[in-house]
């Protein structure tokens, strides 16, 4: 059995840019940057699309898992408009880095989160964001608004 999945077209770096997936996660005191991408890389080993890769096949594209993410520590004075456009346009779907975490130190810290819909679909997104904030350390994070949708959503700490 293949893990490949087929398309006939390679899906295009514009198209990507606007169906991207962005959650930002606030804490009041200092992130540990050691146990938030260890956290990060669990939930990352967890669930394999988040790294689809691309790769032609046959005259079509095929996706199969095994990508990476990118991290990065961001200027403490950094808009989270400006992260997000770095993250998205260094997505690479024939590498499989479709996903992208970068912290911006400051007060209060904060964690921007982006993944391509190549790689994730909505719910599936609102499941890995549950599941880093329960890897990090659950009473950290919580969601202002459980319904809210994960465009620049915000959790705080408690």
């Amino acid at each position: 059995m293949s893990s490949y999945s087929y398309f006939a077209d390679l899906p295009q770096v514009e198209d990507d840019e606007i169906a991207a997936h962005t959650e930002v996660l606030v804490a009041d005191s200092r992130v540990d940057q050691r146990l938030i991408r260890a956290a990060v890389d669990e939930v990352f080993t967890a669930n394999p699309a988040l790294g689809t890769v691309f790769e032609p096949f046959c005259d079509c594209w095929a996706a199969r898992p095994g990508g990476g993410w990118g991290w990065a520590v961001e200027p403490p004075g950094d808009t989270v408009a400006d992260v997000v456009a770095r993250q998205r346009a260094a997505f690479d779907m024939r590498t499989g880095r479709l996903f992208a975490v970068s912290l911006i130190p400051g007060a209060p810290d904060r964690l921007v989160l982006s993944a391509s819909h190549l790689c994730i679909d909505g719910p599936s997104w609102q499941l890995v964001i549950g599941e880093l904030v329960r890897a990090y350390d659950g009473s950290v994070w919580r969601r202002l608004s459980p319904n809210a949708p994960s465009r620049f959503a915000q959790h705080r700490r408690s």
